[in-house]
């Protein structure tokens, strides 16, 4: 009853999320072209079921302490070198895995530069979530072991990662994949009018924080796809 109950959940969070996908899957039905919808259907639903694996990942984080950032907003050397440590043990785990999501974040850039938009909008990011799912479960996954092995907590490395994010002027994902998908799985709605990804004007936040990572903005630059989704 459980997994029917989840199911449904992951129906209705395609229906509710991917902005009129009903209404053009009746559409491409009466058009005679019902095999290919029923088609891009499936691989909406197996994606959005591999989704669900995120929150589970992410309660095997040992560390589970809420963080209460400073109020100055500065980030220590030490939480720099441990999260350039979590980025770069993930990206190691991924291998070459780590260009099929680095040309998808590369790809969504230039959209918005060319666009001149500032963020994208949650069906979009959902849309590139469910595409890269398995992927991104291999993220998280690889993720939860290296946030383990450094003694941080999701709370702790979230922040850190907005703060240096913010310190080069670096896009970063705002949005909480796994809360989302908690969400739907106990029926609650999405406010679908938040912005998951914002594109900076430029550098921002304390002057601290941009001398601390600016001898790693490369580094940072490097993993950059990883920021981006949340990883």
């Amino acid at each position: 009853m459980k997994k029917l109950a989840i199911g449904c959940g992951v129906v209705l969070l395609i229906l509710t999320i991917g902005g009129g996908f009903a209404a053009w899957y009746a559409y491409r039905k009466a058009s005679g072209m019902y095999a290919d919808a029923k088609s891009k259907f499936d691989s909406t639903v197996a994606g959005f079921t591999e989704l669900g694996k995120v929150p589970d990942i992410e309660r095997t984080v040992r560390n589970a302490t809420p963080y209460s950032p400073p109020s100055s907003g500065e980030i220590t050397s030490a939480q720099l070198t441990k999260y350039l440590a979590v980025q770069a043990q993930v990206r190691q785990t991924l291998g070459d895995r780590f260009k099929v999501l680095n040309d998808r974040h590369q790809a969504l850039i230039e959209r918005l530069n060319k666009q001149q938009q500032s963020a994208l909008d949650l069906p979009e990011i959902v849309e590139t979530y469910k595409d890269l799912a398995v992927l991104y479960v291999q993220g998280k996954q690889a993720q939860a072991h290296a946030l383990n092995v450094q003694g941080l907590s999701l709370s702790e490395y979230r922040w850190i990662q907005a703060q240096a994010s913010a310190a080069i002027g670096m896009p970063v994902m705002t949005m909480d994949v796994a809360k989302t998908i908690e969400d739907f799985k106990e029926g609650r709605g999405v406010d679908q009018s938040q912005r998951p990804v914002t594109l900076p004007a430029g550098p921002s936040g304390p002057e601290a924080n941009k001398a601390l990572v600016a001898p790693h903005q490369k580094a940072l630059e490097d993993t950059a796809a990883l920021a981006f989704f949340g990883l």
